[in-house]
């Protein structure tokens, strides 16, 4: 088995959905086995990944093994559980990230293909899961070995010797409907390079090249050398018109060749063996040590700092026992249960303060009202029968909240005034609770959407509520400037 990290991870992320889950390769075949997802949602993923402005949106990769490794379903999903658990430590799935898993088999063998979203859903940061420099080529080296050694399978190792292939070799040898031209100019450079390995390989054994100048002098007796760079050599063989580029170890600058000569040695020793135990041991602690440092990094990139509980007036104000009628408690959206805590403590105190307000209120009216039968003022709505009285609008006044309430606490304008404080308080429970949901997951997103719908129903009830309320005030006033003219007032209004 063997991790291949790929490089894409710019553009539309929707596109390498629809690849993972496409009937066809990337050469327009059809696939001779369907793809399969094994875990999570490959277009959720998607959509994820694209909510985010930044050019880096989500990161892919395969694990592939050979054609005789073939593990169980059971023996997949453990692989996807470890992976996850080594590169991604402390982190919680659909929590903290998205990554969706599709297994192809159209090969011949199997590849365990992983999308995940760079995002970090709590905080919408940037999310690597691998750590940057060569510490990510030891963190994966060790992981890859030790699952293979649990699994029984061969160790992967690389050929130091050995001549990297080409990214036209690598596109174009597996293409068996394409031109002959280009199949056969693909297969004469690996049939050349080949032939320079085993060159390159007998030299060195043979401490007959111990520089990287000695490679040069030996290329230029083969063709002519068309550029050299820090990790390559370009060279045309005679009789080809393209230039093949030589990478590998041998052929970067500054190389150790006796190095490699001993490091080729050990590889033909330990070709398809086994790992010993304390190799095994040595990678378990440099992945457990890696664990731990990349835990402490996500923990303080991605951890929030505690929100404060807001506290309204002193701590030591109650609120006054009146004898009224009993105010109904508010119907919650969620019961008391399910609500957040800072939700709960905050929607109590702002309906006690609601329930205060509103009896302070009704005091200060009956007050007043008491007030005004003491000095016996003279009716805003009664025409002055002389001349020495002031003249007033014939119209019924309508002017505070608390007048148009009344002062009869069971009178239908206070009862509204009541219900429009108790939709009120619903309306700001399901705002605080908008105010918890994350941005940038999915179900979050779909609920913040749902609370956003009930807010405007409460809106409306509450625009309802208040027109009727303003209705009855204006009623109840007309009735009273009746009922006092009825009751031995001297003086008749206009209106009546």
């Amino acid at each position: 088995m063997l991790h291949v990290r790929m490089k894409h991870g710019k553009g539309d992320p929707q596109k390498a959905a629809n690849y993972l889950l496409s009937d066809k390769d990337h050469t327009g075949k059809l696939r001779s086995v369907a793809p399969e997802i094994l875990d999570g949602d490959p277009n959720n993923v998607a959509k994820i990944a694209n909510m985010t402005t930044r050019a880096h949106k989500y990161a892919t990769g395969c694990l592939s093994f050979r054609d005789t490794e073939k593990p169980s379903i059971k023996q997949q999903l453990a692989i996807i559980k470890d992976f996850e658990a080594t590169f991604l430590p402390g982190l919680e799935k659909d929590k903290n990230y998205s990554i969706a898993w599709v297994s192809h088999f159209d090969k011949g063998n199997l590849e365990l293909n992983y999308f995940l979203a760079t995002t970090e859903l709590t905080t919408g940061k940037q999310m690597n899961p691998f750590p940057p420099g060569t510490l990510q080529h030891e963190f994966n080296d060790a992981w890859v070995q030790n699952t293979n050694h649990l699994l029984g399978y061969d160790q992967v190792i690389a050929d130091p010797l050995k001549i990297s292939r080409s990214k036209f070799e690598q596109k174009i040898i597996p293409l068996k409907e394409a031109t002959s031209q280009i199949c056969q100019q693909a297969k004469t450079h690996k049939e050349i390079r080949d032939n320079l390995e085993e060159l390159f390989k007998s030299a060195i054994e043979n401490e007959e090249i111990k520089n990287r100048q000695d490679i040069i002098d030996l290329l230029k007796e083969q063709g002519e050398v068309t550029r050299v760079g820090e990790n390559y050599i370009s060279f045309k063989p005679e009789g080809e018109q393209k230039a093949i580029r030589l990478k590998g170890s041998v052929f970067e600058e500054g190389a150790d060749y006796n190095k490699l000569k001993q490091q080729s040695k050990e590889f033909k020793q330990s070709k398809n063996s086994d790992l010993t135990q304390d190799q095994f041991n040595n990678n378990k602690e440099k992945i457990d040590r890696l664990k731990q440092t990349r835990h402490e990094f996500f923990k303080k990139q991605f951890q929030q700092k505690e929100k404060k509980v807001r506290t309204f007036g002193p701590k030591s104000m109650k609120a006054k026992s009146v004898s009224t009628k009993p105010v109904q408690q508010p119907k919650q959206p969620q019961s008391s249960d399910e609500q957040p805590d800072y939700v709960k403590i905050n929607t109590e105190k702002r309906i006690q303060e609601e329930k205060s307000s509103l009896k302070k209120d009704e005091i200060n009216v009956k007050n007043d009202h008491k007030k005004q039968e003491l000095s016996k003022p003279i009716d805003p709505v009664i025409k002055p029968s002389t001349k020495d009285q002031p003249k007033h609008d014939q119209k019924p006044a309508i002017s505070a909240l608390a007048q148009l309430a009344q002062t009869a606490v069971g009178s239908r304008a206070s009862f509204l005034t009541i219900q429009i404080n108790q939709t009120l308080s619903s309306k700001n429970a399901l705002e605080l609770q908008i105010g918890s949901l994350s941005m940038f997951k999915l179900s979050d997103i779909i609920k913040k959407q749902e609370l956003l719908r009930q807010i405007y129903q409460l809106q409306q009830q509450i625009d309802i509520l208040k027109a009727k309320q303003e209705q009855e005030a204006t009623a109840e006033l007309v009735q009273k400037q009746a009922a006092q003219y009825k009751n031995g007032s001297s003086f008749k209004p206009k209106w009546v």
